[in-house]
């Protein structure tokens, strides 16, 4: 179903408009996809990869946090330059760099070029996240657009749990099946490129950036059974009363805006991207797996908990709310890691998988989600892409500190204190949510800009 944009009934979608919104949400998809397959393929090539090149904290924390580093880089630039050159035109950059960096990493023959490689890597995926949440939010209804945000997380998991049963297929090839690992990230990107050949330009961007004739006959393309009163009448609101420059983000409404948009992402960054990385390991080094074969199975089965958490709002996120969900999803985790901490000091094995699930669920039923929506739902189209950038670059610092000092932290600290720590992060991201909170439900893109 779709609303239309001068307030008449929704009107079910025909097979052609059907065939358009789901090439755009496959192609967002994929984008994530990448991401979390590479994330998570990392987690499971340092176990073979640690013991084969003798990995001491500080190289551990090093090379995890170089794709991190990569992707705050990438997205400082990706959100930019996605608002001034269009959707499309960063479509493809970004994944030719994604599979370089893939071989880079496969073929290294040491620490500092296999940083490198991850680099790259990190690179390309902090470009492409800006871009695919803008396609997401402009290529979707108001009453679907959150379920859209849900399938493409959803991706991210898909590519975080096929990347463990990959890894843990690989393991068998022996101490260089770090290599295997790692280079196999370059399939999926392949098959990305084809899917995205056919994307077409966002018809928003067109009317805002005055190309009037060519978001026209976007619009038509997509929305073949309008009348051209009606796309002419909703070009008129694509185009806005002004276009703002990036400074306008510090100013009122908009500071308050990113705030929202960044602090809680920050915070999910710190906590999901620290503990994500490394739990297999600790799983091995704390003695909860009897092998790495199966710590790789015990991190893939919290992985499929999140994702049924994202299941389980898919059809609930559009009536129930982002605000609401993400502080839910902020106190789960906040539980979680503090269950988790507790009974690791009480030796309790039960109570801590408890506890871990607790956490996993959280991400999955909010800010998993919502932090994505929310980073580009609430801006204005020439400013979408940029926000959006700004907010994934501010979390994967957040990320990249939390990469480089977890190993460091819990050999100084122990486990039960870093968990601790990080129960308040996730405490601090549902404060900052409540405090700033401003709700995108089923409000087209066009309301919320005037909203502000």
């Amino acid at each position: 179903m779709k609303a239309a944009a001068d307030g008449a009934p929704p009107q079910p979608l025909s097979a052609e408009q059907q065939r358009h919104r789901g090439h755009a949400l496959l192609a967002a998809m994929l984008g994530m996809f990448l991401d979390g397959y590479d994330l998570s393929i990392i987690a499971v090539a340092l176990l073979p990869l640690g013991n084969v090149w003798h990995l001491q904290a500080t190289g551990t924390g090093t090379l995890m946090a170089m794709a991190l580093l990569g992707a705050l880089v990438g997205a400082l630039l990706g959100g930019p330059l996605t608002d001034r050159f269009g959707r499309r035109k960063l479509l493809f950059p970004n994944i030719f760099l994604y599979i370089f960096g893939a071989i880079v990493s496969a073929l290294s023959p040491n620490l500092a070029a296999l940083c490198l490689g991850r680099f790259l890597i990190g690179l390309a995926v902090g470009m492409d996240y800006p871009l695919v949440a803008t396609i997401v939010a402009e290529y979707s209804s108001a009453e679907r657009r959150g379920n859209r945000f849900a399938w493409v997380n959803l991706a991210w998991y898909v590519g975080a749990l096929l990347s463990s049963v990959v890894g843990w297929s690989l393991l068998a090839l022996g101490p260089e099946s770090w290599r295997w690992m790692l280079g196999s990230a370059a399939i999926p990107a392949i098959f990305l490129l084809w899917v995205r050949q056919r994307l077409p330009e966002s018809p928003r961007w067109l009317a805002r950036t005055g190309r009037t004739d060519a978001a026209q006959v976007a619009l038509a393309h997509l929305q073949p059974q309008w009348s051209a009163e009606r796309i002419a009448e909703t070009l008129r609101q694509y185009q806005g009363k002004r276009r703002r420059t990036w400074r306008a983000l510090l100013q009122h409404p908009w500071r308050r805006r990113l705030v929202l948009s960044v602090l809680p992402w920050f915070c999910l960054d710190v906590v999901a991207l620290g503990i994500g990385l490394y739990f297999p390991v600790v799983l091995r080094q704390q003695g909860f797996a009897a092998s790495n074969g199966a710590a790789a199975a015990i991190n893939a089965a919290f992985l499929v908990i999140s994702a049924l958490g994202i299941a389980f709002i898919l059809p609930r996120l559009d009536r129930w709310g982002r605000i609401p969900l993400q502080v839910a999803g902020f106190s789960l985790m906040t539980l979680g890691l503090a269950l988790f901490a507790g009974f690791m000091l009480l030796h309790s094995l039960p109570g801590i998988y408890i506890g871990c699930a607790l956490y996993a669920f959280g991400v999955g039923i909010g800010p998993g989600v919502t932090v994505f929506a929310l980073a580009v739902e609430i801006f204005p189209t020439e400013l979408r892409a940029s926000a959006a950038g700004i907010a994934t670059a501010v979390s994967r610092l957040g990320a990249v500190v939390s990469a480089a000092l977890f190993p460091v932290l819990e050999r100084v600290w122990g486990l039960p204190s870093v968990l601790v720590a990080m129960a308040l992060v996730s405490a601090v991201g549902a404060a900052v949510t409540i405090r700033y909170a401003v709700e995108s439900r089923q409000k087209t893109l066009e309301n919320l800009e005037n909203d502000g």
